[in-house]
């Protein structure tokens, strides 16, 4: 592909969550989805291909474990970063680097979830139940207010 297409490909794909989230009654063209439950235009893809196809549960969770050691691992050389003053370049360049383990966090979690049979309507479904819940905890401090932002 090349970018014109992948921008037209972006562009279809844009509208058809934009259609979607009308139909399920949500704001179009919000910024903050987390905040007006807008679902995310991009979701994470479980790991589905052949490769994986034979992995066990325990193996799945396994790889979550993995994959969380890495956060903790990439955490640890940003604290660092910050701690011996390494320069604005070194810190993007490794928190960046974070942002890119927690995504793969996030994917293998969505994996293991898909291997127990949780498709994406299930997943969203308990990130809207958990979203809600989080915001009741604590008298409601958990997420900042609309008008604190």
């Amino acid at each position: 592909m090349n970018k014109k297409e992948i921008h037209a490909y972006l562009d279809e794909a844009l509208e058809r969550e934009y259609s979607r989230g009308e139909r399920d009654g949500y704001q179009k063209g919000v910024s903050d989805g987390y905040r007006y439950g807008k679902a995310a235009v991009i979701l994470p893809h479980p790991c589905d291909g052949p490769l994986y196809e034979d992995w066990r549960w325990s193996q799945q969770l396994d790889k979550v474990r993995e994959e969380f050691e890495e956060v903790v691992g990439a955490f640890d050389s940003v604290r660092d970063c910050t701690e011996k003053h390494l320069g604005m370049n070194v810190f993007q360049e490794r928190r960046d680097h974070l942002m890119r383990e927690c995504t793969d966090l996030i994917v293998a979690t969505t994996t293991f979830m898909d291997s127990m049979w949780c498709d994406e309507d299930e997943r969203q479904k308990f990130l809207y139940e958990v979203n809600e819940r989080n915001a009741r905890r604590d008298d409601g401090r958990r997420f900042r207010k609309e008008d604190e932002s």
